[in-house]
Formats: structure tokens, C-alpha cells, sequence
């Protein structure tokens, strides 16, 4: 199957919450890719978003690949690999030499498996952290989680091209 990867736009909020439904938090994504507070970027799949990936910019010295989702379906193809590499290109060209990132170990191995592939190493050791989270219905609740944070040294060179 091909696949494109792309910046996302308003036009693509119905295929975004149809792999999850939660429009806030894709608008709040693209008001921060226009006021260059991050990159918003989608995949897609015969016509469909298949994936996305948040590029966090403001308030960290350091950029943070943040909130990457691939459908279930498309999992597999290489497309988180593909949203990863784009992203970390973009940091590339903004000037940065270092991309972090902080994921859930025990709920997402998968991911710990993908980013180290990919060269990312752990920075810390899992830890605890308490965070506030929202319903669709918009009530919040508390939780704790495991985190481990790792990072990447982004060389001078690109992989692919920015589209």
C-alpha cells in the first residue's frame, strides 16, 4: 500500500476523528502549527488519514515528537516509521539537533520498540507521573502513568524529503 505524508489541515478533521474522536484536540494541534508552536502532519492511505504525528516546538529548548497514532490497520507498513523520519527532518530544518520524546513503556511497547529501532536511547529511567485527562464528554479525570523519556541526536543529513 502507498502512502503520503503531509501537514495536516482543517480539511482533514473528519478523517482524524474518525480514528479518534476528538476535534478539540486536533484544532488546538493545528492552531499550534499556524502559530509555529508545533507541526501537525498526517498520513495517508488510499485517500484515508491513516496515521498523525505532533511536533511540539514552544516552551521546550529541545523539540517533542508528541502524540503519535497510526491506525490499527495500517500498522505495519512502515507509515509510524515514515511520520517519525518526516518529523525529525522538520526539526532538521528548524535548526534543531536533538528530537525527545516520553512514552508509556508498560502501555506501549510497541512504541519503545519502534523509536529505539530507529535510534532513539533512554535519558531516564521509568518513572511516575500524575496528569489531568478529558473525557470526550469534556469532564476530566486524574491518573498516573509510567513514563520513560528518550531522546535522539539528529545528525546533519535528511532522510526522504520534506514534502
Amino acid at each position: 500500500m502507498n502512502y503520503s505524508i503531509r501537514a495536516a489541515s482543517a480539511r482533514d478533521l473528519d478523517g482524524l476523528c474518525s480514528i479518534r474522536n476528538h476535534e478539540g484536540l486536533f484544532r488546538k494541534y493545528l492552531d499550534q502549527d499556524h502559530q509555529r508552536e508545533g507541526c501537525f502532519i498526517v498520513a495517508e492511505m488510499d485517500g484515508r488519514i491513516a496515521g498523525f504525528v505532533v511536533l511540539k516546538l514552544s516552551g521546550n529548548r529541545i523539540p517533542k515528537l508528541s502524540d503519535l497514532y497510526v491506525k490499527e490497520a495500517c500498522r505495519g507498513k512502515g507509515v509510524g516509521s515514515a511520520l517519525i523520519r518526516y518529523q525529525e527532518n522538520m526539526a532538521r530544518t528548524l535548526g534543531y539537533s536533538e528530537l525527545f520524546v516520553s512514552v508509556d513503556p508498560q502501555e506501549n511497547p510497541r512504541m519503545i520498540q519502534l523509536i529505539t529501532r530507529l535510534g532513539y536511547a533512554a535519558v531516564t529511567e521509568p518513572y511516575l507521573k500524575t496528569a489531568i485527562f478529558y473525557n470526550e464528554d469534556g469532564t476530566a479525570y486524574e491518573t498516573t502513568y509510567t513514563r520513560v523519556d528518550l531522546k535522539k541526536r539528529l545528525n546533519n543529513y535528511f532522510i526522504g524529503g520534506i514534502e
